[in-house]
């Protein structure tokens, strides 16, 4: 991990408010374990648009989160792939991140995965 990585990393933490934006702009399409597939609300839409997100802020964002190996973004069909380390958070945990439940435990495993590489 280069210097820049790390040093975001070393301030990076996580709250239950974060993962709310999951269930709140994506929904599941697939899941195995170690990759779910997401399919983007139209809201994420138009509050990229308002706020000038572009998805490759998006994608260097969520490629710093340590327990996320691989991100695909289909733009044209509006769905997001991640790849994942199920063995630093379960998948049934994924699958409530993004319908909003058990946030504060997610959270809290989360920053303990981070502190561990650290």
């Amino acid at each position: 991990m280069d210097q820049n990585n790390q040093i975001s990393l070393n301030n990076l933490h996580i709250k239950p408010s974060d993962l709310e934006l999951l269930s709140d702009y994506f929904s599941i399409i697939h899941h195995t374990p170690g990759r779910i597939r997401l399919r983007a609300s139209l809201k994420l839409k138009s509050v990229a648009q308002q706020s000038k997100i572009e998805a490759k802020e998006l994608m260097d964002k969520l490629n710093q989160i340590p327990l996320i190996k691989e991100i695909k973004f289909n733009k044209l069909i509006g769905s997001l792939t991640l790849h994942y380390d199920k063995n630093m958070l379960e998948p049934t945990l994924w699958e409530d991140a993004i319908n909003g439940r058990n946030l504060d435990k997610i959270a809290m495993i989360i920053n303990e995965n981070l502190k561990d590489i650290k």
